[in-house]
């Protein structure tokens, strides 16, 4: 599979920044509650493009900077899935993760955000990542044993994720996730 590194617009093609760190930063970015939507926007548009466009060509960078964060896929697709995973939570997860399914020092590493995300998706069942996902999504009403169910709950807040978004947060993502729309 080949990694997109451009966009095209207007016939014109624009390098990406396609390193992994970058992307991630991006969310930092789109999920800093501390920053307006616009400031968000323009910011992520730079980090991924190096410029900011002109307002009028802006909406058009808009759209394709949402098509490769989420790597082709649609919003709704994208938002189908229920979070597991939180890259920055989390890293400590996906370097051992990395480390023990692809020998890869993700420390070190200079990777295309797509292949980043691709490898993720492969890591074996055994993957440090992948127990945490599984523990995440473990379905308590299957444990009759009331020892063993407390057992799991003291693990899945072990390794919860921080938050669940209240609903102001939410709000604020929706109203930024819809100016990519």
């Amino acid at each position: 599979m080949k990694y997109p590194k451009h966009v095209t617009i207007d016939g014109v093609k624009y390098p990406i920044n396609t390193d992994f760190r970058v992307a991630l930063k991006c969310f930092d970015i789109i999920n800093d509650e501390n920053i307006s939507d616009t400031e968000r926007t323009y910011a992520v548009v730079y980090k991924l493009f190096g410029f900011i466009p002109k307002d009028e060509d802006m909406p058009i960078f808009v759209e394709k900077v949402e098509k490769y964060l989420a790597c082709g896929e649609s919003q709704e697709q994208h938002k189908e899935r229920k979070k597991d995973m939180d890259f920055e939570q989390d890293f400590k997860y996906l370097v051992a993760s990395f480390m023990s399914d692809y020998h890869i020092n993700l420390v070190e590493s200079d990777m295309h955000w797509y292949q980043f995300i691709n490898l993720i998706q492969g890591f074996t069942e055994n993957s440090v990542m992948n127990r945490v996902r599984d523990l995440r999504n473990y379905d308590l009403s299957e444990v009759k044993d009331q020892k063993q169910r407390n057992k799991i709950i003291k693990a899945q807040q072990s390794v919860a994720l921080k938050s669940e978004l209240t609903q102001e947060e939410q709000e604020a993502i929706d109203e930024f996730e819809s100016l990519f729309r």
